[in-house]
């Protein structure tokens, strides 16, 4: 019996650890100067792949909080650039979160890419990363999404990436 609650002990113990290591690598306050934002960029990362991972009906403020501070950070950012392109962005009309998370991608490419202002590839990213979430459930139906999806899984995102983006 003591042997039991000991394991259940080291358990919650290691629980507990993992999810405050998690929380510390996540965006808890927008940078001021650019070295801080260079600084935070790891965190950036963090707070992307935990919202790109975790259900969006699930954990709604932290969500929204990350949301928030993840937004914050892109409009400040000396470094890292969007272009948002109507075009591009039908497919958060009914699922306006997804414009977050294509946001997300777009940073995540341009952290990962030297601080890449490409258009086309940080779309791309953005799309993907939208599809990712929308996948994992949680947000309307939506035929403009489902038509992406199956444009992702058909190999023909890319091109209609660039149609859009010529238009």
């Amino acid at each position: 019996m003591t042997y039991s609650k000991g394991i259940l002990a080291v358990f919650f113990l290691f629980l507990t650890a993992y999810s405050s290591a998690q929380e510390s690598q996540l965006l808890s306050e927008v940078p001021v100067t650019k070295e801080q934002f260079i600084a935070s960029e790891k965190k950036v990362l963090g707070t992307i792949e935990w919202l790109e991972n975790t259900p969006i009906n699930e954990e709604k403020e932290k969500h929204k909080a990350q949301y928030a501070l993840l937004v914050a950070w892109l409009t400040n950012s000396p470094t890292v650039t969007l272009e948002l392109n109507a075009n591009v962005l039908t497919f958060t009309n009914k699922n306006s979160e997804l414009l977050v998370f294509f946001m997300a991608g777009w940073t995540k490419y341009a952290l990962e890419n030297n601080y890449s202002k490409d258009v086309f590839q940080g779309s791309l990213a953005g799309i993907r990363s939208a599809i990712k979430i929308y996948q994992t459930g949680g947000l309307r139906k939506d035929k403009k999404m489902q038509k992406l999806v199956e444009l992702e899984e058909q190999g023909g995102l890319e091109q209609w990436v660039s149609e859009q983006l010529s238009k």
